[in-house]
This record gives structure tokens, sequence and C-alpha cells, in this order.
């Protein structure tokens, strides 16, 4: 399967290792009738690639990728098909989750491995077991508050959703927390603040900073892998938000469902939620927005593109802040695949404002590593 394919930047390139410190960022042509059954970057390039992703700091780019069969390598069903520079993809859609297909296996390995690209997986978990093998320890919870019944249900189901995660490939975990817009009366673990309390507590063991962190009492718990993502999307900041007393300074990234538009209450809602942990010196106020990701829905805005490039633009400067957002990203990015009568980008049609956002967000970041000063007014 033939089709175009971008490339990072050649700025960021200085005989074929990755040059940080650059003061533009622009991405450039695109290659034509690309072959990606087979190489035509180089080793080295790729090894750029990974080791840039890897940057301190560096904003992300999420996107929800569904439609995805991994059968052909296009942008629309294949995660290799998606512009090099996405950081984080989430398994997100009508498919499987866990136990991939072959072909689905491949293509997660194959951006893994070659891109340096974290896939993760994104469930609800709107009820204590949900979406892993059954067990007796789940029957009966519903709605209960009883801690003695509840830490053992939690804990079990936190370290099942561990396993499958392992066990199928993942680099980690992206709870859909909706309490408020995602409906449902018997959607527990969203709506008993008791339960979800202890649903983050326990997942923390196994996913982000929390699950290897030095001194941490694991109470029995097995070893977790190192460096699992931790990733929370929704109601964060606005809706049922984020409880106070969550170990949220845990979570390696808030995703934002900022769909027609990220404002500034969004993200002073983000710092709201984590208002006891700033202050008790556990994170930074800095920190968090740089943890903070806002999307925008290409189910509905894909044709216009939203509001994603201001999202990909934003810099949140109140209350004594002056901070870049910590990424931006999409909700079925498939849909910003084909062109949608916009023209080209750089010279190809293929995810056209995700490509400019991308082009959006990593400018402004190496502008604010690399301030350009102003000359002395001579007198």
């Amino acid at each position: 399967m033939k089709i175009r394919n971008l490339i990072i930047s050649s700025l960021f390139f200085c005989a074929g290792i990755f040059f940080i410190g650059c003061d533009d960022w622009k991405e450039v042509e695109s290659l034509n009738n690309t072959d990606l059954n087979n190489t035509i970057k180089t080793d080295e390039y790729y090894a750029a690639l990974r080791e840039w992703k890897n940057t301190p700091n560096l904003p992300q780019i999420f996107v929800w990728f569904d439609n995805w069969t991994g059968t052909s390598p296009t942008g629309e069903n294949s995660l290799r098909g998606l512009p090099d520079s996405v950081t984080i993809a989430s398994n997100w859609g009508g498919h499987p989750k866990f136990a991939l297909s072959p072909d689905r296996k491949a293509d997660m390995e194959y951006v893994q491995r070659v891109k340096g690209t974290k896939v993760v997986v994104t469930l609800f978990c709107t009820k204590i077991g949900e979406d892993v093998p059954d067990d007796p320890i789940y029957e009966g919870i519903g709605n209960s508050s009883d801690e003695a019944v509840l830490r053992p249900a939690i804990r079990k189901y936190a370290e099942a959703i561990y396993d499958q995660v392992v066990e199928s490939g993942y680099d980690g975990f992206d709870w859909d927390y909706e309490p408020n817009g995602g409906g449902g009366t018997g959607n527990y673990l969203w709506k008993n603040k008791v339960q979800r309390t202890m649903f983050v507590e326990e997942l923390s063991y196994w996913f982000g900073a929390g699950a290897t962190e030095e001194g941490r009492d694991r109470d029995g718990r097995k070893p977790a892998k190192p460096g699992l993502l931790y990733i929370v999307d929704g109601e964060i900041g606005v809706g049922g938000r984020m409880d106070k007393n969550w170990v949220s300074y845990y979570i390696d990234y808030f995703v934002l469902q900022a769909y027609g538009g990220m404002s500034d209450y969004r993200m002073t809602g983000v710092l709201t939620d984590m208002s006891e942990h700033i202050a008790a010196g556990r994170i930074t106020g800095e920190e968090v927005i740089r943890r903070t990701i806002a999307t925008e829905n290409f189910e509905s805005y894909a044709n216009t593109g939203g509001r994603f490039l201001d999202m990909s633009k934003y810099v949140y400067t109140l209350n004594g802040y002056n901070q870049q957002i910590g990424g931006c990203g999409l909700y079925r990015s498939g849909f910003d695949y084909m062109p949608k009568g916009k023209g080209d980008y750089d010279g190809s049609p293929e995810y056209y404002f995700l490509r400019q956002g991308i082009t959006n967000l990593y400018r402004i970041f190496y502008e604010r590593q690399n301030p350009v000063e102003e000359p002395d007014e001579q007198l």
C-alpha cells in the first residue's frame, strides 16, 4: 500500500542526529508514493526520533485511534500511518481491546519499537470487574461504600487490568472517567466517591510513577513493570471532576475532552482539582499544566478542525503562571486522514489539521526553550 508519509523536520537533524537545540520548527516535505512495507528512512532517523520522544518535558501529541485493523499501513486503519511525531496513541473503538489480532499486534509492535510511539488502551471501567475475566470477588458489589468489601475487589480489579495491559503489550492505561456526561445509573465506579478514590489509588500501584516508587509499601502486591503510563481523561476540572483526595499526583497525563475549544477555565479547573497536592508540595502547578493535554472531537469537527489549532498553541498565563500546555490531540484521529477540501499542508493532504497542530506545539516549545534576546536599545 503506497501513501504519503510525514517526516520530522530536518531542522532537528544534523548528520542523522536529532538536533534538540534548534530555534525553528517547520514540518518539511512529505515523501510521496512511499511504500511503507519497505524501509526508506534510515536507522539513524528512527533512533533520533525515539530519542527525541524522551526529551524532558516534551509536550505530547495524543490520539484516540479507532477503525484499527493493522492490515495495511494507511493512516485510517494502521498506527504505522500516523505522523511520526505522534507520541501517544490509544486503542479506542468497537474492536477488541485485549486478545489483539496478529495484524494489530504487529502494527503496534512496529510503532513502539521503530517510532518510539507509546500505545495505551482506553477503558470506561464504570463498574468493578468490567472488561476483565470474571471473578466471584466482583459479584454483588453494586454501589457499596464498605471499604472492607471494596478493597479486595478493587485491588483484584486493578491488578487484572494491569495483567491484561502487560500481556497485550501496551505501554499504559487510559481511564475514561465521565461520571456526569456518561450517564448510566449503574456506573458506580464513576459515581461512588469511595469506589473511585480507591480505584485511582489501586491503579497507581501498577501504572505511573507510583508503581515503582522507591520505599512505597506494596503490601504484598507483586512487582510492577516500570514505565507504564497512567492516564485519566474526561471530567477533569469540570463536571464530576477529580476528587481532591485522589492520589492524582501519580497520574502521568490529564487528558481533557475540551471538545469545541480549550479555554482558561478548563486549565484553572484542573489546577483547582490538584490544589491540595500543590499546597502540600507533592506537585507544582507548572507540572500540573505540563501533564494536561487538550483534545478536540474530530467525530464532529474534522471538516473544520474545530478549535484544535488553538489548543496546539495554548499557553496558560493566569494566576501567576506562564506555562505551555502539556500537549494536544484528537478524538477519532482517523477522520482527519483524508483531505477535506482544504488543500495540502506542506505538500500532503493527509492529516491536514493534525500536522498543523504538531507544527504549532513544537514550534512554541522550542521557542520557549530558546528565547530570542532583544538587542539593547542604543541611546
